[in-house]
């Protein structure tokens, strides 16, 4: 008599399966949302700010349609780095603080980058003491350690040499490129070697400051080497702009001509690329 039981067992069991296996529902909007915010990054890694300010535009107008205040946080934060990116440092500063002030409070990670996001663009200022500030919030969201904080560990040091205390910024350069040594994820390995190069970058200028130049010339190479390999040209022409000087101080002619025409190459070459992307 239990025998007809067994085909609705397998019915049930079936529908079970069919339940676990159907990948969870997503709103044409929000696949929308998505498609705008991919095309925003394809676009800022391409330079083509123009087009990254109009996807996460319209991303961030869909997000905030939905109610999704995480969505809406990370479309303001990748606004605020275009803003940054074409000299719009108030309203790179407001998009962040509209984050950090919104109601409806955003996740431990997504602080942690808009503080972050606040005291580089305080620092760009000039703005040493609020650049603390928004780094002492960063760093006791931190707390033990984070996947930012060899990131915010390099900022301290930035805010450090800002305020002349160079044996600080070089000690605080140190700490972070052990922080960065850590292993990371293949996605985040991009990531870590820029702040990798961020770090050996204020280490070389803290050498500078300290008057070890032979030490700064070590550092900064090594950051251009790994800017070089990243394609970061703002950086590369930093780098380069740091070298000339060390080998400036070092009284080594040859080796500072040789920096200087790279410096002035770079920045021509990223000039008529800007000019040659940028919309009639």
């Amino acid at each position: 008599m239990k025998a007809p039981m067994l085909p609705v067992a397998c019915l049930m069991l079936a529908l079970l399966l069919s339940a676990c296996s159907q990948t969870p529902l997503v709103s044409p909007a929000a696949s929308a949302a998505q498609a705008s915010a991919q095309r925003g990054a394809q676009a800022f890694s391409k330079g083509d700010l123009g087009i990254a300010q109009r996807e996460y535009t319209t991303a961030l107008h869909i997000h905030e349609s939905l109610g999704d205040s995480s969505g809406r946080a990370s479309s303001l934060l990748s606004l605020a780095r275009i803003y940054a990116q074409t000299g719009r440092s108030d309203d790179a500063l407001a998009a962040v603080q509209e984050v950090l002030t919104d109601p409806v409070p955003a996740g431990t990670s997504t602080l942690i980058t808009a503080h972050g996001r606040a005291a580089a663009l305080l620092l760009a200022k000039g703005d040493a003491k609020n650049t603390d500030i928004q780094l002492a919030r960063a760093v006791t969201l931190c707390g033990s350690g984070c996947s930012e904080a060899g990131a915010l560990t390099v900022l301290r040091s930035r805010s450090a040499l800002l305020q002349q205390q160079p044996a600080v910024a070089l000690k605080l350069a140190s700490d972070a490129l052990g922080l960065l040594a850590v292993p990371t994820p293949p996605v985040r390995q991009p990531q870590a070697s820029a702040e990798r190069a961020n770090a050996l970058r204020v280490q070389s200028q803290a050498y500078a400051a300290l008057g070890q130049h032979a030490a700064a010339a070590e550092s900064a190479k090594a950051a251009l080497e790994l800017d070089r390999a990243l394609g970061l040209a703002d950086r590369v022409q930093l780098d380069l702009d740091l070298l000339a000087q060390t080998y400036g101080a070092l009284g080594a002619s040859a080796l500072l001509q040789q920096y200087l025409t790279l410096a002035d190459r770079a920045r021509a070459a990223s000039r008529d690329l800007r000019s040659n992307t940028s919309p009639d």
